[in-house]
């Protein structure tokens, strides 16, 4: 008689795992995951957390402890900066790329040169500006797009032309040029 090399549990003792639900998916097609192509965010950029939204809930016999008191909510100046010590603020409107030349329609707009070494970024990138308080990104016809990557989502590729908000805590993408979106408290300012 010949032993067999791993032990098999008798039928009944393991349970089948189930079968994830997957409406309108072939049989045996898996979904691939949709993925930057050779993008990583550069150090200091943190990208958007993977982190659950809330915490999770607590037994109903287990007392919540005392809420801490909300955070001042950020109403100060849009802010942006990157890993590179690239820094500067959104007052109305701005011009972004590695040397803006704003068409006539932009004129009055602050302008801001961003160092690009891989030329990734086009020479008059896109146009931040802010309407009602929201930050809008608009790509102006660039090479290599502008990417939208809000913190715990996906990035999202913009139209040229078309204006996006862009949230708090977001990652504006400008071709490989990686920026984190902030807002100072009002107080601060």
């Amino acid at each position: 008689m010949s032993e067999p090399e791993f032990i098999v549990p008798p039928p009944g003792l393991v349970p089948d795992a189930p079968e994830p639900d997957r409406p309108g998916q072939a049989e045996g097609t898996v979904r691939a995951e949709r993925a930057l192509p050779g993008f990583r965010p550069p150090p200091g950029i943190r990208p958007p957390s993977a982190l659950p939204i809330a915490p999770p809930a607590l037994p109903a016999d287990v007392a919540p402890a005392a809420a801490p008191a909300p955070a001042p909510v950020p109403t100060g100046p849009w802010h942006l900066r990157s890993a590179d010590g690239i820094e500067f603020s959104v007052p109305e409107r701005v011009v972004v790329g590695r040397d803006p030349k704003p068409n006539t329609w932009l004129q009055g707009a602050t302008v801001v040169a961003i160092p690009d070494h891989t030329r990734s970024m086009s020479k008059t990138h896109a146009l931040l500006e802010v309407r009602g308080g929201r930050l809008l990104v608009t790509d102006l016809d660039s090479t290599n797009g502008v990417r939208v990557w809000p913190e715990g989502s996906e990035p999202t590729d913009l139209e040229p032309g078309v204006p996006a908000e862009v949230p708090l805590d977001a990652v504006v993408l400008l071709g490989d040029v990686a920026l984190l979106v902030e807002r100072a408290p009002a107080d601060s300012v």
